[in-house]
């Protein structure tokens, strides 16, 4: 497990983990003859269903095959993003065909094999989450959704691919081995505060100027690794220049500058992998949040009161106050991503420090002797 910390600013630090990888050991067995699959899969967590291995057989899974000239032997040919693969499904304790019909016997020549899970797409979800398949290209294209925001009632997809190249009847016992791997990164947040004093009460986070999308091209090999690129020809809302919202609505106090309180630990986000440029206010040029916007920066929405002592710094007993926080980092698809918001700075709008520590100046004058007085000490 990989480790390192980042401090952010004057804010906060963050811990930058990577999860475990576990796999489900469900070997089928089958007719030489007919396709079978066994399923293997990282263990991940999203905000709607943690997907572990005891659950993965709860989804399912769209696959293709192709020979080595590219003719389509399992599933259609998608070369316009769509869903047009065969289903299988988890049933009977395996993992089989949804449809009887789609049932394949395995052909004198090897196959390709790609898989992508989750197979059943919502309808409010098929234009976030398309494929396009054939003999030579596999590309996912997927669109986060701010689950907080104006699309809400269901949650992004924990979405995964699988390669499975030359397989052939006498491999296996006929069983095609998928081992499932995540597209997307996984976001969460902690917070403490500086001193043992202060007090924070959470009601909003949000993350601005993250890219929602864009498409995922699968790798040359099952052990390779695959690349995101950016559609040139939509709009930077589709390709995904937006924000995530973190919490909302929330009363999360944090009182505690050495165990950290738990954010969204329960509630992880589901993120395209990127690269993160942090807000630099240092510098005149993206000094404000709008500057910031117009240059792509990232930064953290933060609605909080800030108490110390008992008496408010930000906020007040009845509304929150706003601030803004410089946020870089690079995300890694498969990756749990933990970050512990340390409260004690923050800014405005306008790139300026929104708690200012009490300091003292202080001086003295020189030592002027006072009036000689005489002091009489004769009895």
């Amino acid at each position: 497990m990989k480790k390192s910390t980042v401090m952010l600013g004057a804010i906060f630090g963050a811990l930058l983990m990577g999860c475990s990888d576990e796999e489900i050991a469900n070997v089928e067995t089958s007719s030489r003859n007919a396709i079978g699959f066994n399923v293997l899969s990282n263990a991940a967590e999203t905000r709607a269903t943690p997907t572990t291995p005891d659950n993965l057989k709860n989804t399912d899974f769209d696959v293709f095959a192709f020979t080595a000239d590219g003719t389509a032997f399992m599933g259609k040919v998608d070369t316009n993003f769509g869903h047009d693969g065969v289903k299988i499904v988890y049933k009977n304790g395996k993992w089989d065909y949804d449809d009887a019909n789609d049932l394949r016997y395995w052909p004198t020549e090897a196959l390709d094999f790609y898989a992508f899970n989750p197979g059943t797409i919502s309808e409010d979800m098929m234009m976030n989450y398309m494929w396009e398949v054939s003999g030579t290209v596999q590309k996912i294209s997927y669109t986060c959704i701010d689950e907080y925001g104006a699309n809400t009632g269901h949650a992004n997809y924990d979405v995964m691919y699988a390669i499975s190249k030359g397989q052939e009847k006498d491999k296996n016992n006929g069983i095609v081995k998928f081992n499932f791997k995540h597209i997307l990164s996984q976001v969460v947040f902690k917070a403490k505060t500086e001193y043992d004093n202060m007090q924070v009460d959470i009601n909003m986070i949000k993350i601005h100027n993250v890219k929602m999308g864009g498409f995922f091209t699968l790798p040359e090999t099952a052990d390779g690794t695959g690349s995101w690129s950016d559609p040139a020809d939509l709009p930077s809302e589709v390709s995904g220049l937006g924000k995530f919202t973190v919490v909302k609505d929330a009363n999360i106090t944090v009182k505690s500058n050495t165990t950290a309180t738990d954010i969204s630990t329960t509630t992880p986000m589901l993120n395209r992998p990127q690269e993160l440029t942090a807000w630099k206010v240092s510098d005149t040029a993206t000094k404000s949040k709008l500057q910031a916007d117009n240059a792509k920066q990232c930064y953290l929405e933060i609605a909080c009161k800030i108490r110390q002592n008992g008496v408010y710094l930000l906020g007040s007993a009845d509304n929150y106050g706003t601030i803004y926080v410089p946020f870089g980092d690079i995300w890694v698809a498969g990756k749990r991503h933990i970050y512990t918001l340390i409260f004690g700075g923050g800014y405005n709008d306008q790139g300026e420090a929104v708690l200012n520590p009490i300091r003292f100046d202080a001086k003295t004058t020189g030592w002027v002797d006072a009036d000689d007085k005489d002091v009489n000490v004769q009895p």
